[in-house]
């Protein structure tokens, strides 16, 4: 059932912007590129779990299950490199690597100060995320308002696919479900159809306002987050620890996720300058061009 559930998942976003014109071959070509593997996967696990039932080693078949439960789960079913999961090229610390989905961490959700489990408060409405995480949003100000400003211009390819993106979904909005009155889907698509934008923080809350971000961060109010209960944590560790293995004091980093979850791309800079901004306006241009369209 996870499989498959996986399988659908899988396939059903990356259909979503084919049939709306915004992407090219190599992003379909994924869905066999990933799924393939799992389904090859799956077939070895059951005939090996099916033969210990058949002789009944219950050593063999305890074995099996250990061995294999992150990926009976589904969380540990991962994606090899492609056009979508992208090697870093820095020296990875923590736990987040493109191909495998995002660890679970607590966080506080700026608006209502209500404690999240943050891979998942984000509904999967079709979008990729981006989060942004610095420890200070005054000293990063100039990195997060080069990429915003950018982000809605057409200078960019992520500008230029959010308006290609926002057309398409004007002409052919999708569906109302019966859980959109919970779910609020305009929370997460006030600038974007094809992107979520968010901002994650350790700073104290007394330290920082909606007010003071970028406009593109500002209208994305519902995932503004701030890193300050890793009590809550099962590891007892931040966000930002468990997720990027730490931040220097004026390093910034960036994850861009998938529409199904999983890490497709990660990087840091070594301060929140504009020019760094620039550099990753260009990193992420260059990483969404290499399987979306943008007219």
């Amino acid at each position: 059932m996870n499989t498959g559930m996986h399988d659908s998942w899988n396939l059903a976003w990356k259909l979503n912007f084919a049939v709306r014109g915004l992407a090219k071959p190599s992003l379909l070509a994924t869905y066999e590129q990933e799924r393939k593997k799992i389904a090859e996967d799956l077939i070895n696990f059951d005939y090996e779990h099916a033969n210990a039932f058949a002789v009944g080693d219950s050593e063999a078949l305890a074995q099996n299950f250990k061995t294999n439960v992150a990926f009976i789960s589904g969380v540990g079913a991962t994606y090899g490199y492609n056009v979508l999961n992208v090697p870093t090229k820095q020296l990875s610390l923590g736990n987040i690597k493109p191909g495998c989905l995002l660890p679970p961490a607590k966080v506080t959700r700026f608006i209502d100060s209500n404690p999240v489990d943050i891979q998942n408060d984000i509904p999967a409405l079709g979008q990729f995320r981006i989060y942004f995480f610095v420890h200070d949003v005054h000293e990063a100000k100039p990195f997060l308002d080069s990429i915003c400003t950018l982000h809605q211009s057409s200078s960019s390819f992520v500008g230029r696919v959010t308006s290609a993106g926002n057309a398409s979904y004007t002409l052919q909005p999708p569906l109302a479900a019966p859980h959109d009155e919970f779910v609020r889907p305009e929370r997460y698509t006030p600038t974007s159809g094809i992107f979520t934008y968010s901002l994650v923080t350790d700073m104290p809350r007394n330290d920082v306002e909606i007010a003071d971000l970028p406009p593109v961060l500002r209208d994305s109010r519902w995932t503004f987050y701030l890193d300050d209960i890793p009590k809550m944590d099962t590891r007892k560790q931040k966000c930002i620890d468990k997720w990027l293995g730490g931040l220097s004091r004026q390093e910034v980093a960036i994850v861009n996720v998938r529409p199904d979850g999983y890490v497709g791309a990660v990087r840091r800079w070594p301060q929140g300058s504009r020019e760094n901004g620039m550099s990753a306006v260009q990193w992420m241009d260059d990483y969404y061009e290499s399987f979306l369209l943008d007219a």
